[in-house]
């Protein structure tokens, strides 16, 4: 697989492996996970997977019309996405289509909220200026997970897009925003129900479960106790394959990808009475377990679905969980896509570039240190100025050798000396290049702030967002 990078440029697409390989993975992932050597829970894996897939899709209200017809599945937090994140949903119902098969997207809410803001970009038109104005929806009161966070503030909640009205009214369109914001109880059912209505209008048509109905499954139960069961093989398998990201990607932090589990610590959540997680023991109640990140690909990927589509993250994440799955379960782990997207928000945009300004700056830089490049023809000629760059040039070519600190001492304050005798012929030309380079500078923060990548699609108009998600339709 490519190294995973999110695409930069308006409208690009990342997909590896690309659209047309999948129908082939898809079989060759179901051949691999066809077998009866490996068990869980007692169960052989074939088995097991047959009966996970008749409950989950019973459970997300629908009864496939072939047991065998390939199941696709996707994930992420119930919150407000980028374009880019929301496309996977898109590719999953046209894989899914494709392939005569279900695609089912696992609403991850046992995750935490973990910000009550949303970015909006805020353009100063009386010259190059934007920045980021960041406008709370509601009270943050720490980290909860989405499926326990109840709005605090019903009033705040309610008036978010007319408090922020102000900050799109130069935009040039109208977000998305005030026609989906539908208060609710709950922030991630809110955020979910938003984006259902727009996926349903668009003719994206997916399956969908919480995972906190998945964590009550039968088999998500018999899949965490088998794990629990054998917890200490397990958690060599599962810090084994941190270490080896760690080392192939040259990672120092001791929590990412993931912390190592601890002796006699299990890599699920517990859900508590508060609403808050624990880490999982042994001893947990499996009912209130919740998957960790890698356990819950490991579950969706080895026990119910025969092909998964990741995002930039989760799929450098699932380099672990792919160790995990040779490591522990014995079997080539089954592929998966890595997909994201780009899309700018339909600002307008300043026309400096980076390249722009790195050019004015080395002007800049050029007009102090060598001023030289930037004479006139009439200057050049005069006697003095011809006089000085004489000396610049033979102190360039015989500069001291580095181990010959006394000498280079001497030779730099002779350069200095020289270029403070040229750098007056180019007095005049200082002050508008160090305007101009401000001027490019400023637009390029600008533009850093209005082609920012990671906006929540409630900022879009329909008019550019739904023919970019529509396309992923036709994969």
């Amino acid at each position: 697989m490519p190294k995973l990078r999110a695409p930069t440029a308006n409208g690009e697409v990342f997909a590896a492996p690309d659209f047309a390989a999948v129908p082939a993975l898809v079989e060759e992932n179901r051949r691999r996970l066809d077998r009866d050597d490996v068990e869980i829970g007692g169960v052989p894996l074939r088995e097991f997977r047959a009966q996970a897939r008749h409950e989950v899709l019973e459970l997300a209200g629908h009864t496939a019309s072939s047991p065998d017809a390939p199941l696709i599945l996707a994930g992420h937090q119930p919150e407000l996405s980028h374009p880019g994140v929301w496309a996977k949903n898109f590719a999953l119902a046209g894989l899914a289509k494709k392939l005569g098969g279900t695609g089912l997207n696992l609403i991850v809410d046992n995750d935490t909220l973990k910000s009550t803001t949303l970015p909006f970009p805020e353009i100063d038109r009386r010259g190059p200026k934007a920045h980021i104005n960041h406008v709370a929806f509601d009270t943050f009161a720490g980290e909860v997970p989405y499926e326990d966070r109840s709005v605090l503030n019903e009033e705040m909640f309610r008036t978010f897009p007319e408090r922020t009205a102000p900050l799109w009214a130069n935009w040039g369109f109208d977000p998305l925003l005030p026609h989906v914001w539908n208060p609710a109880a709950n922030v991630g059912e809110a955020f979910t129900a938003m984006r259902k209505s727009r996926e349903c209008a668009w003719g994206c048509c997916n399956r969908e479960l919480a995972v906190r109905r998945l964590s009550r499954t039968k088999a998500f139960t018999a899949f965490a106790s088998h794990i629990l069961g054998d917890l200490p093989r397990f958690r060599d398998a599962y810090n084994a394959a941190i270490r080896v990201y760690r080392e192939a990607n040259d990672v120092h932090s001791a929590n990412h990808p993931a912390p190592d589990l601890a002796e006699g610590e299990a890599p699920f959540w517990v859900r508590t009475a508060t609403g808050r997680r624990e880490r999982a023991t042994p001893a947990s109640d499996v009912s209130r377990l919740r998957p960790r990140a890698l356990t819950l690909t490991l579950f969706a990927r080895v026990c119910l679905g025969d092909f998964f589509i990741h995002g930039i993250g989760g799929g450098k994440y699932d380099e672990v969980t792919d160790d995990i799955i040779r490591n522990y379960f014995g079997i080539e782990p089954p592929a998966y896509q890595v997909l994201s997207a780009t899309l700018h928000l339909p600002l307008p945009a300043f026309p400096a570039t980076a390249a722009d300004l790195r050019r004015a700056e080395r002007r800049v830089r050029d007009l102090h240190w060598n001023p030289e490049l930037h004479f006139t023809s009439a200057i050049a000629a005069d006697p003095d100025v011809e006089a000085f760059v004489c000396q610049k040039e033979l102190l360039t070519t015989h500069e001291p050798p580095l181990t010959d600190r006394p000498a280079r001492k001497n030779w730099y304050r002779r350069l200095r000396a020289v270029n403070a005798d040229l750098r007056p012929y180019v007095a005049d030309q200082l002050p508008k290049a160090e305007a101009e380079r401000e001027r490019i500078h400023a637009e390029v923060a600008a533009n850093a702030v209005l082609r920012r990548r990671d906006y929540p699609w409630v900022l879009y108009p329909e008019a550019t967002l739904r023919p970019f998600l529509q396309q992923f339709l036709s994969v």
